[in-house]
């Protein structure tokens, strides 16, 4: 799917396959200081992103790309269930969680194109891929950094609610967001 940005660029919205793993680490290993603080699924060196993908069948990735240089712009992770270790922190809320109706989701954007709609599309792209199966909530992966704002509203404008609060590296908030 092609797409325009705010910038009047256009960049294409697809799933990640391993063909793309290289220009993958590229893209983390580009991402900002306090971007890369803030968006951590999994390791950014090549070995960490196929093994991330070759051993959990639960991991699908999304990716933006520029459609004039090829360079991913956006890159987002849907893990079909939840993680295991956020188990006991999200059912503290009442949860009752379910690795066949929950997701977890983990979006990034690469600094110089945030702000420009990329993550928007991005978020809808992946929606679109839900609707076809029987998802009914996405959990954020590890939460939110609580000060990280700009995050927090998009979260909120797409329909997440904050659960509550944590503590890890500072204080952070569990988003979920439920879809049916």
């Amino acid at each position: 799917m092609i797409v325009s940005a705010r910038n009047n660029r256009q960049f294409i919205l697809r799933k990640l396959i391993p063909d793309d793993f290289d220009r993958l680490a590229d893209y983390l290993q580009n991402l900002s200081t306090e971007t890369k603080m803030r968006f951590g699924p999994h390791p950014f060196d090549i070995q960490s992103i196929i093994n991330f993908y070759k051993h959990d069948s639960r991991n699908s990735g999304y990716i933006a790309v520029d459609a004039v240089t090829q360079k991913i712009i956006a890159y987002s992770i849907l893990k079909y269930g939840f993680l295991e270790h956020d188990s006991f922190r999200l059912q503290s809320y009442g949860l009752a969680l379910s690795h066949l109706t929950d997701c977890t989701f983990a979006p990034s954007v690469a600094d110089e194109w945030q702000s420009q709609g990329i993550g928007n599309s991005l978020f809808q792209y992946v929606m679109h891929e839900l609707q076809s199966n029987d998802i009914k909530r996405i959990i954020l992966w590890g939460g939110v950094q609580s000060d990280n704002l700009k995050a927090v509203n998009f979260y909120k404008k797409h329909g997440f609610r904050i659960l509550g609060k944590f503590e890890y590296n500072g204080p952070n908030y569990d988003m979920l967001m439920d879809i049916r």
